[in-house]
């Protein structure tokens, strides 16, 4: 199993090639290059896609922290774009390899689930505004589940839930397997955890 230290050194395991329609399009790992293209797409980002994702970030910085994280820290990043184009990326998909105790293993534990921080990972997915409602998100989720097995893990958990308002994606997690565990409050306003078994 390698770790994801190896995977930054050697991302090609990670590659996937899917097709949409009439468009094809590489799912890889972010790679350092990146920097102009990931900024671009978090630049680009509706104020509703923000707010239903990572909030509002200072795109340039954030696509520096991510690109600094790379292989050093618990996150395992992939990124979509047509092929044989690297930007403007389509999507990204964020995958986290640590619980905090604070957050998904406290919520889960008071709806009597016990996470297992060696099997379960979090996971953020954003599709950009232009590729929304396209068919996109969904055929990201199998190069996902490959990062997330090859890294031997069998059970994601949405990063930080979803917004309970935020009905749309709600369906579309049930629709791909998602089950809703238990509702939350905190500063954002109400949200759903929710969880998948991979088998």
């Amino acid at each position: 199993m390698p770790s994801i230290a190896a995977l930054a050194a050697d991302p090609s395991p990670l590659t996937r090639e899917v097709v949409l329609a009439d468009t094809r399009f590489v799912v890889r790992a972010l790679r350092a290059g990146d920097a102009v293209a990931l900024t671009a797409f978090l630049a680009g980002l509706s104020h509703t896609s923000r707010r239903f994702w990572h909030r509002d970030v200072e795109p340039a910085a954030a696509a520096l922290d991510w690109i600094d994280a790379i292989g050093r820290h618990d996150k395992l990043r992939l990124v979509a774009h047509r092929a044989h184009r690297t930007d403007p990326l389509a999507g990204v998909v964020d995958l986290s390899f640590s619980l905090p105790a604070e957050a998904e293993l406290s919520r889960y534990a008071g709806y009597g689930i016990a996470l297992d921080p060696e099997r379960t990972v979090r996971f953020g997915p954003c599709v950009a505004d232009a590729w929304q409602g396209r068919g996109l998100a969904a055929a990201l989720l199998p190069p996902a589940w490959d990062a997330v097995r090859l890294l031997a893990h069998d059970r994601v958990v949405l990063f930080g839930g979803v917004r309970a308002a935020n009905h749309r994606a709600r369906r579309f997690y049930l629709r791909h397997g998602f089950v809703e565990v238990g509702g939350f409050t905190n500063g954002d306003g109400d949200g759903i955890d929710m969880m998948l078994d991979l088998v």
